[in-house]
């Protein structure tokens, strides 16, 4: 969505939006998606966003974008987030560096997450697209992209920055705990005539300040991690279907440690992998109309959930569209950053139906 004008002596911008509309309900009095129960809730996947791409001169520009969105802190009300605000040099057409807060590339669609017109599914994979719980980072990239003699667009990107993450845990009534994340990554892809793959490598240092523990005060308490992010996105396109899979695989190695009751205790290091797949079939009806299947799986030492989904998307016109899903989920054991329930081996099965749009 970024905006490359042509040279011109005056500064050349262009401002966009969108928006999506989400009703969600669910069978279960347990809220899953964070806000999905029986009573119903617009919050799943609701978000109004505008974004302003300033051209400065032929190779120096900005961008920034804000959307109003359910607060990220805590599950009570909205905020406006900047999502993006960055600068940006474009040397050459192959060439682009960034300065300031973008989005990190986990995912195949992870820079337009929250334009729900630019793909088909009503809500993206739970198990993958909730694995991180990582949006954007502040900070620096550069990209190097390149056309091949077959006519593959290629593209390799190297990022570093920090940021503040939440970590959601279940039925908690105060601001949720903050991990603040230093982060490294690569990023390999290439687009072909009917296909796109995507390799992400990312490591990440975390650290969360811990007051409590069990109930007992803690001094100088702290949650030390070291995270590696491997994640492999593949989509093939057929004249009327697409088949999108994508893997993910966090490996976690953390600690804690503070004073409790005016003991020193420390937790030695422990290994915490994760697993996520995801697997897409899309079928075209026509121009406007597509349905799709969709199946999912996380696994860790501690969480363990899948999913199945069959949806639809409707295109009244290139920049409109509506969409509605049947999604049933079996939480084996819990997800605290997607639900409240506490009982394994819970099912959830939701219906969420959206109205999404652009314009500029």
């Amino acid at each position: 969505m970024v905006l490359f004008a042509a040279p011109a002596a005056a500064v050349d911008y262009s401002l966009t939006g969108f928006g999506t509309v989400q009703y969600t309900v669910g069978d279960n009095e347990a809220n899953y998606l964070r806000f999905a129960d029986n009573e119903g809730t617009l919050k799943v996947n609701s978000v109004l966003g505008a974004q302003l791409d300033v051209q400065l001169t032929q190779t120096l520009g900005a961008t920034v974008q804000y959307v109003v969105a359910p607060k990220q802190d805590n599950d009570r009300g909205t905020e406006i987030d900047t999502r993006w605000a960055f600068v940006k040099w474009r040397p050459n057409d192959n060439l682009t560096f960034k300065l300031g807060r973008q989005r990190i590339n986990l995912y195949l669609d992870a820079e337009n997450l929250d334009v729900g017109q630019t793909y088909v599914q009503a809500n993206l994979n739970p198990e993958v697209y909730f694995n991180a719980g990582v949006l954007n980072l502040d900070g620096f990239s550069a990209t190097y992209n390149f056309e091949d003699q077959a006519g593959r667009y290629w593209g390799l990107q190297a990022i570093t920055g920090n940021r503040d993450i939440i970590q959601r845990p279940p039925n908690f009534s105060g601001d949720f705990p903050t991990n603040r994340f230093e982060f490294n990554g690569l990023v390999l892809s290439v687009d072909g005539v009917d296909y796109r793959l995507q390799l992400a490598y990312h490591e990440a240092d975390v650290y969360r300040e811990i007051t409590r523990f069990n109930g007992a005060p803690v001094i100088n308490g702290s949650f030390t991690a070291q995270a590696a992010f491997t994640n492999l996105g593949a989509e093939y396109r057929w004249e009327d279907y697409t088949l999108r899979a994508e893997y993910a695989l966090v490996d976690l190695y953390f600690s804690n440690q503070g004073i409790i009751g005016g003991s020193f205790r420390q937790a030695g290091q422990s290994k915490y992998p994760e697993q996520a797949g995801n697997l897409v079939l899309i079928r075209a009806l026509n121009e406007r109309l597509a349905v799709y299947g969709s199946w999912g799986r996380f696994v860790s030492d501690f969480d363990d959930q899948y999913s199945l989904a069959i949806g639809g998307r409707y295109l009244i016109t290139p920049s409109q569209s509506v969409k509605a899903e049947l999604m049933h989920v079996v939480e084996k054991n819990t997800r605290p950053q997607l639900s409240d329930n506490a009982i394994p081996n819970t099912t959830f099965n939701l219906l969420s139906v959206n109205y999404n749009w652009v314009w500029q």
